[in-house]
C-alpha cells in the first residue's frame, strides 16, 4: 500500500493478539511485531535500483489511453518507495469518473491537469477502491477544482478513512525520520534488523528510499483525508453518458472494503490493491475471500487489467497465480489455526514472485509473508474483526450524504 505508511500500525491489535507463528524458513512471526512495526513504511517494492537524487521525478506519472476516453496515469518506475497507486481517468458525454485520484498532493495535480487537457467536462464522480492513504490522501485537488464531485467509497472504507485504521496510520508517520534513520544506518552497515547480511542490490534500493525521503516527506505534510458523499454496499452502476462505470463490490478481500471499476463495453478493469504485481500486500487481509473476489475478476471480460500497482495486464495469468497463492494460505490457515506455533511454508509461492531477486525476496517476506499469517489465522478462526479494527460500527463512524447507490 498506501499508501499510507504505517499499515503494521494500523493492525497493531491483530498483530499483538495472534499465536507466535513461525515461517517456513523458521523465523518466528510473532517475535517480529516490533520490527515490522518500524519498517512498515516500506509496505511492498521489488526490483533493485541504483541512488538517485530525491528530488527527480518522485512523483512523476506517465499517461496511457487504453480505450477511448479511459487514460491510466502511473509511475515508470512503479515500486520506487513511496509506492504510488494508478490512477483511472474515465470520460463520458455527462462528466468524468476518477477512480484512485491519489495518495499524494503531487500525483492529484497532474491528475487534475491531465483531465483539464483532455476535456471541458467536469469531474462527477471521484471513486477510491480502499481505505489505504496512497490511493486517496492527494486527490483532494481534484474535489477543490470540482466541488460538486461525489466522493464514493465502500461503507467499511469510509469507515476506516474516519477513524482506527486511518488513524493508527498517521501515529505511525509521526516516526518517519526515526525510521528512516534506522533504515541509513541499516543500509550503511549492511546488516538489516533480523541480523542477516543485506546485498548490494538491497543496499542500493534502501540507500534510494533514504534519498527520496525529502521530497516524500513535503508531500506527506500536504496530504487530507476527505469525507466520502456517497457510500456502496454492493455493486453500482454510474452512466457516464456513453461509458456506464460498474463499481464491483465482491466481498473482503486486500481490505474489508474493495471496490473494483469495470468498463464492460471498453473491457477495461482497474482493480486496487485487489491486485498488485509483483507481489501482493498481505496486511489485515482476508485470503480465503480474497481468492474467491481475485478469481471473480479474472473470470470478467477485460483487455485491460490495472492493478492498484505496478504494469497495466493484458490477460488474467497473474490473477490465477495470486488465487492459487491465496487459496494455499488459507488452506494452511484452516489446518494450523489451532496449533501453539503454526508453521506456514511459502517456499513455492515465494520463487513464483521473487524468482532470484533479493530485493524481492527480503519484501515478500516482510510485506506479505509475515502479515498474512496473521490474517489468516483470523479468517480460519472466524475473528476477521481483528485484521482491520475499526474503534466503533461503520454506521457511527461515517456520516455520508448518500448512503445507498442511486
Amino acid at each position: 500500500m498506501r499508501l499510507a505508511a504505517f499499515f503494521m500500525r494500523a493492525v497493531e491489535p491483530a498483530m499483538l493478539s495472534r499465536v507466535d507463528a513461525v515461517s517456513n524458513n523458521g523465523t518466528p512471526f510473532g517475535t517480529t511485531l516490533m520490527r515490522n512495526l518500524l519498517l512498515s513504511l516500506l509496505f511492498i517494492a521489488a526490483g533493485a535500483a541504483a541512488p538517485a537524487a530525491a528530488e527527480e521525478g518522485l512523483f512523476d506519472l506517465s499517461w496511457r489511453e487504453v480505450a477511448k476516453g479511459v487514460f491510466v496515469g502511473g509511475r515508470e518506475d512503479a515500486l520506487r518507495y513511496p509506492v504510488v497507486a494508478n490512477t483511472t481517468i474515465v470520460i463520458g458525454r455527462r462528466g468524468v469518473l476518477v477512480f484512485d485520484g491519489g495518495g499524494y498532493a503531487s500525483q492529484g495535480e497532474q491528475v487534475l491537469e491531465k483531465i483539464r487537457a483532455e476535456t471541458k467536462k467536469p469531474v462527477t464522480h471521484l471513486v477510491i477502491s480502499h481505505w489505504h492513504g496512497d490511493h486517496h490522501r492527494g486527490a483532494f485537488p481534484i474535489i477543490e477544482a470540482f466541488p460538486e464531485a461525489e466522493i464514493i467509497t465502500h461503507r467499511f472504507t469510509c469507515a476506516a478513512m474516519a477513524d482506527g485504521p486511518e488513524r493508527r496510520v498517521e501515529e505511525g508517520e509521526a516516526q518517519l525520520e526515526a525510521t528512516y534513520d534506522a533504515v541509513k544506518d541499516a543500509a550503511e552497515k549492511g546488516v538489516w534488523f533480523d541480523g542477516s547480511t543485506l546485498s548490494d542490490e538491497e543496499k542500493d534500493y534502501f540507500e534510494r528510499m533514504v534519498a527520496d525521503f525529502p521530497t516524500y516527506q513535503a508531500d506527506l505534510a500536504r496530504m487530507k483525508v476527505m469525507t466520502p458523499t456517497r457510500v456502496i454496499d454492493e455493486t453500482s452502476v454510474i452512466d457516464l453518458g456513453g461509458k456506464k462505470a460498474t463499481l464491483l463490490y465482491m466481498g473482503p478481500a486486500n481490505t474489508a472494503g474493495d471496490i473494483a471499476l469495470y468498463l464492460p463495453k471498453q473491457k477495461v478493469l482497474a482493480t486496487g490493491d485487489i491486485v498488485v504485481a509483483p507481489t501482493p500486500y498481505g496486511f489485515g487481509s482476508y485470503p480465503r475471500a480474497w481468492s474467491a473476489v481475485v478469481r471473480r475478476l479474472a473470470g470478467l471480460p477485460a483487455d485491460v487489467i490495472v492493478p492498484g500497482h505496478g504494469a497495466i495486464m493484458t490477460d488474467a495469468s497473474y490473477l490465477e497465480k495470486l488465487a492459487a497463492l491465496f487459496e494455499r494460505i488459507a488452506d494452511q490457515a484452516g489446518a494450523l489455526k489451532d496449533a501453539e506455533k503454526p508453521a506456514f511454508d511459502f517456499s513455492a509461492d515465494a520463487a513464483v514472485f521473487t524468482g532470484d531477486d533479493r530485493v524481492k525476496a527480503r519484501l515478500f517476506d516482510m510485506f506479505f509473508e509475515q502479515p498474512i499469517v496473521s490474517a489468516a489465522i483470523n479468517e480460519a478462526k472466524g475473528e476477521t474483526e481483528k485484521n482491520e479494527p475499526l474503534d466503533g460500527a461503520p454506521a457511527d463512524l461515517c456520516k455520508p450524504r448518500v448512503s445507498e447507490a442511486k
